[in-house]
């Protein structure tokens, strides 16, 4: 069982809520194989005041955020109007990593099919200067666009921590990132996953099901490698039931043979021993 410890109260600038970090080689469990170097869960749950949490510097030590990064992407891009939720982005035929992404897709198969190519077209549209200003408006990571227009967040400059993740994700569900309330409320809605499940390139992930009746989650996948090769994982998201909402955010760091769901299992584990999805 994970211990937590109550620390001092803080604020987040965003929501008052409750954080419960689990960390370290219990959050690990379960990854088949190498060795795990970093690992943290975050669970925040919305409008309770009060924080937990059980320190581990791991949630302080900034990654790339890979797919996660769509989030903040699609934000940017429904707010610019450089693309409309039901436009078709036309998949022009070049050698793909994953069957989903050879095709042409809409803001919400790409997102759910996590399509790198598509949101490469995005920052195109979007250009160098409004990238950084989003980022600044988004307050996110350490902010660092230098890596390539197509590239920064994918192991290259672009990096944030789970502490800053987990802010980033209050803010998008308390509507407070700056951007209109159209592009706030479209993405929330994309970000739903089907029941029993989380979506990536990859197809439907099994994810703590059953879930409780009514619970709806929301998430978004990220898997690749950091600048100095070391495998990144992300899961982060939203679990709403009934008047209760919690955000969380899972990352596992280790090496190239990291198992791609390794955050994913991670965090369906801490939501079931948390009583979140149970």
């Amino acid at each position: 069982m994970v211990g937590t410890r109550i620390l001092q109260a803080l604020s987040t600038g965003a929501v008052a809520a409750s954080l419960l970090v689990v960390t370290g080689s219990a959050a690990a469990r379960g990854t088949q194989r190498g060795h795990v170097s970093a690992s943290c869960f975050i669970l925040h749950e919305i409008g309770v005041g009060q924080v937990r949490r059980n320190p581990a510097s791991s949630c302080g030590l900034r990654v790339t955020p890979q797919s996660t990064f769509k989030i903040p992407h699609a934000l940017a891009a429904l707010d610019a109007g450089v693309i409309a939720e039901n436009e078709v982005i036309a998949y022009d035929g070049h050698a793909v990593d994953w069957p989903s992404w050879g095709r042409d897709h809409a803001l919400a198969s790409a997102l759910r099919d996590s399509v790198v190519w598509y949101f490469q077209e995005i920052a195109r549209r979007l250009g160098a200067d409004r990238e950084r200003q989003y980022l600044r408006r988004f307050e996110y990571g350490n902010r660092d666009s230098s890596g390539g227009l197509t590239t920064f967040w994918l192991g290259r400059t672009l990096a944030i921590s789970p502490d800053e993740q987990a802010r980033f994700l209050l803010n998008l569900y308390a509507g407070r990132v700056g951007v209109s309330e159209h592009a706030v409320e479209t993405v929330r809605r994309l970000l739903v996953q089907p029941q029993g499940h989380v979506t990536n390139a990859a197809g439907a992930n099994p994810f703590a099901a059953p879930w409780p009746n009514g619970a709806i989650v929301s998430a978004k996948t990220g898997a690749g490698p950091h600048a100095d090769g070391r495998a990144v994982r992300w899961l982060v998201g939203h679990v709403r039931r009934g008047a209760r909402a919690w955000i969380f955010v899972s990352n596992v760091v280790g090496p190239g043979d990291l198992p791609r769901t390794a955050a994913i299992d991670q965090a369906a584990r801490a939501l079931v021993d948390e009583h979140v999805l149970r």
